[in-house]
């Protein structure tokens, strides 16, 4: 009976956990950049806040199934490190053949992000699970932990925000767009729209940013800079299918920027 309520409970508290994380994570930009059209990938918002939450909701599930701990652990983060590695590919700005050598090499050392989600689990079944020869407690006082653990899990999500300087590179994009698209002839672009060939006849209707995991990957020159400086790499997505890409290297005024 007890093993049952185990696995009754261990998709539940999944399922909150991922709800507050998710609500955050997908969130929080949007609300610190009201005013710039981010990209997001199928589903949407609304979708990819419910197909996370279902998915730790899996996670739940596999970490209480089996009656031992440790093979409930490995099992749920093993499925996690799978899930988001493909996850990764199918919604990345890349499918060179380098990043899904990459995923496969750190595909075991990821696996330890998902350790503690299962374990935390577990040990919230633990309390929530209630005995006969145990003390009786009210149910609320017993999903007490699990409320505390849903709010700690919605303040993690919030560091999915962009860094400072992602966020300043976004804002300078916006301004660089907003004069762009006034522009009726390439010497009416801003300096760092010139090199973008194409703008000024297919930069038209909405438009979105995608942040680029890789500025290599955009063939543009710019400044040197020291090693573990950071430089965002904004692309530029047009509803018609145009795009284009900037880098912006510190003092992240003035980017360099270039059709792809």
């Amino acid at each position: 009976m007890a093993f049952n309520s185990q696995r009754r409970l261990g998709p539940i508290i999944g399922l909150l956990l991922g709800l507050g994380f998710s609500l955050t994570s997908n969130l929080i930009n949007e609300l610190y950049l009201p005013e710039i059209p981010l990209y997001v990938p199928w589903p949407g918002t609304v979708g990819l806040i419910v197909l996370s939450t279902f998915l730790f909701g899996i996670l739940g599930t596999l970490a209480a199934w089996t009656e031992e701990t440790l093979p409930g652990v490995l099992l749920s983060a093993l499925v996690g490190t799978l899930l988001s590695s493909i996850w990764s590919i199918i919604t990345g700005v890349t499918r060179s053949g380098g990043a899904y050598v990459v995923l496969f090499i750190i595909l075991i050392p990821r696996m330890f992000y998902y350790v503690p989600f299962a374990l935390l689990v577990r040990s919230l079944v633990n309390r929530v699970d209630f005995h006969p020869r145990q003390r009786p407690m009210a149910p609320a006082r017993r999903f007490l932990p699990v409320l505390i653990w849903f709010f700690v899990a919605a303040g993690l999500g919030g560091f999915s925000l962009h860094d400072p300087e992602v966020r300043q590179s976004l804002e300078r994009m916006e301004s660089l767009m907003a004069e762009g698209c006034q522009a009726s002839r390439r010497s009416e672009l801003p300096d760092p729209l010139q090199d973008v060939e194409g703008f000024t006849a297919m930069a038209k209707g909405d438009y979105t940013y995608q942040i680029g995991d890789d500025p290599d990957l955009l063939p543009v020159q710019r400044p040197f800079v020291e090693y573990g400086e950071s430089e965002p790499f904004i692309i530029v997505r047009f509803e018609s299918g145009f795009r284009f890409g900037c880098v912006f290297s510190p003092p992240y005024i003035v980017p360099s920027c270039i059709d792809f």
